[in-house]
């Protein structure tokens, strides 16, 4: 898969993410963040919404996804191993494949580890933030 799918999926995920009224912040992490992308390197792409609206944005997860890319698998994780946040496995149609971490303004430290690449910060959130690694 070339690098210029990932690219676009990124876009229009940071697009995705800044038009959408319950997404407080989102970012990007794993090796595409951190600069070690290869030809076989997923995507790791972060949602941040407000507690009182994460119930709303993960009814209507499916839409959210369909508005970023043609989804030919979607398998949702809960409580990722224990860690408190929730995920989608996804693929598109494109083969732009990765992981869809979900969380809130309280428990969004607990998601990644690492680098990150802040693409929609609507309030702030993530001014100053450094995800320790895991």
């Amino acid at each position: 898969m070339g690098h210029d799918a990932f690219s676009a999926a990124i876009d229009r995920f940071r697009r995705a993410c800044a038009a959408h009224p319950l997404v407080v912040a989102a970012f990007l992490g794993g090796s595409r963040a951190a600069g070690r992308a290869h030809e076989g390197s997923d995507l790791d792409v972060y949602v941040i919404t407000e507690p009182a609206n994460y119930a709303a944005f993960v009814a209507d997860r499916n839409r959210f996804m369909r508005s970023w890319g043609r989804p030919v698998r979607l398998e949702d994780v809960w409580n990722f191993e224990g860690l408190g946040f929730d995920m989608i496995v996804f693929e598109f149609i494109d083969g732009v494949w990765g992981e869809l971490a979900l969380a809130t303004t309280t428990n969004f430290m607990s998601m990644h580890g690492g680098p990150h690449d802040t693409l929609v910060d609507k309030d702030g959130v993530l001014d100053g933030v450094s995800f320790p690694l895991l």
